[in-house]
């Protein structure tokens, strides 16, 4: 049975309350990320994300973020929380996917991997591994700033004029553009690195898992206008 493969062109992640899914649906976002990360600040329980995901069916891509877990350990969560999507976020290998295919749940269950781009010879052949040989489930990368101990919502900006013109070992992945975008530069970001989507966390709260929803909206407009413009150019 074939499923219906949805790019999210603006992800708001991190979310762990109610009224800010909604409002990041109604602003525009159509995909939202729940962090099963427990050292993450936006940690969410399976049990509250599956509030958080019921809310959310049908209306935004359902993102799971992992580091490091096994297919069975995102199975078990899943079990509980119904998603969409999982956005691996650790040092997973491209072999992940398969692995998890052979388990049920994952039948309609699609794939982002995270990777830190400096354009360094271990970038290079890091994001080789995916993009070589794609998996059909692996929507595209999420280029995330780098930081040698936490994993992504560090509020760092990665190194957009790394990113444009793009380095052929990304070929023709979807790109989502994250770390540390916000209201005040999420114009030059765009211009600078041209991404396919973008990710907001940090750039999009008033702490840690509680989003303003102002912000929400208001990058909802700037991102889907250069949005519309960078497909129209192409």
């Amino acid at each position: 049975m074939a499923h219906e493969i949805r790019l999210p062109k603006i992800k708001y992640c991190g979310l762990t309350r109610s009224i800010d899914v909604s409002a990041a649906i109604e602003s525009g976002a159509d995909a939202i990320g729940l962090n099963f990360y427990p050292p993450s600040p936006r940690y969410v329980s399976p049990e509250t994300a599956k509030e958080l995901s019921e809310i959310a069916a049908s209306r935004a891509l359902r993102v799971g973020v992992f580091v490091n877990a096994s297919p069975f350990e995102v199975d078990a969560i899943m079990s509980i929380c119904p998603l969409d999507c999982i956005q691996l976020h650790g040092d997973e290998p491209p072999e992940w996917i398969d692995e998890a295919q052979r388990l049920p749940r994952f039948e309609a269950i699609t794939f982002i991997k995270a990777v830190a781009w400096r354009g360094r010879e271990e970038d290079v052949e890091h994001v080789s591994k995916w993009t070589a040989n794609p998996h059909p489930k692996l929507l595209g990368l999420l280029v995330d700033a780098f930081d040698p101990v936490q994993r992504g919502g560090t509020g760092k900006t990665a190194r957009w004029d790394l990113l444009f013109p793009r380095h052929a070992a990304f070929r023709k992945s979807f790109v989502l553009l994250a770390g540390g975008l916000n209201l005040e530069n999420i114009s030059a970001a765009m211009d600078t690195a041209k991404p396919d989507g973008v990710d907001l966390a940090s750039g999009i709260e008033t702490q840690p898992g509680i989003k303003d929803h102002s912000k929400m909206q208001a990058i909802a407009v700037v991102a889907g206008e250069l949005l519309k413009n960078s497909e129209a150019s192409r």
